[in-house]
């Protein structure tokens, strides 16, 4: 069994403890990116097709909250290297930690504000696993990471800390044509070059669950 690297599990602790350290002020911090993939999907460790090297931290947390966060982080020894209305970056031992709001602008926008309290550290899988199936160029990195979470959690209605909620993408994809358009060309890629990446066996539960996404 591959062993993942230090630098990989030094950020995934570092998630943890700032997660844990915001929720004793009472604060919603959550972790997304390829770190909460890492923390999220055990089976990355167990197939060397989805191991990256992490070099950054992504974090989301109310934006009443962030200079209160700014505080904590620099305690535990971060460095500010940005600082902007809704977002903060931060760097420790090489690795960069970006604090936002829950404000989604990257290809589409999302809000994930109404999403902070239902899962923890990390946001709700089907936040994860939408933030990478709306990207395009559909990246290396992001193929692994949705992959991986669709091999390690199963696709269902409903909301509920096990599993891909696939009536919640389905609602926001029906709002937005282009984040729906984007979603299912990236869908019908991973079809594509599943065997690339998986057995035959787990391939074929990754592609049924797809199905159910489409």
């Amino acid at each position: 069994m591959p062993i993942m690297t230090t630098a990989n599990d030094r950020l995934a602790a570092l998630a943890k403890e700032l997660v844990n350290a915001a929720a004793e002020k009472n604060i919603a911090l959550r972790v997304l990116g390829g770190v909460a993939v890492y923390l999220t999907c055990p089976s990355i460790a167990m197939h060397s097709t989805l191991q990256r090297t992490l070099k950054d931290l992504d974090l989301v947390a109310p934006r009443a909250n962030l200079d209160a966060l700014a505080e904590l982080f620099t305690a535990r020894g971060m460095t500010t290297k940005t600082r902007e209305e809704s977002r903060w970056v931060f760097e420790k031992e090489g690795a960069e930690v970006e604090l936002s709001d829950p404000i989604f602008r990257e290809r589409q926008r999302i809000d994930f504000s109404a999403r902070l309290a239902l899962s923890s550290p990390t946001l709700p899988l089907a936040d994860l696993l939408l933030i990478k199936l709306q990207r395009a160029p559909f990246a290396e990195k992001d193929i692994q990471d949705a992959i991986a979470l669709l091999l390690d959690h199963p696709v269902a209605r409903g909301e509920a800390e096990v599993q891909i909620d696939c009536a919640y993408i389905a609602q926001l994809c029906a709002r937005n044509w282009g984040l729906h358009t984007t979603v299912y060309d990236n869908t019908v890629r991973l079809e594509q070059i599943l065997d690339k990446y998986l057995p035959r066996e787990e391939a074929q539960r990754v592609w049924r669950r797809i199905e159910l996404l489409q």
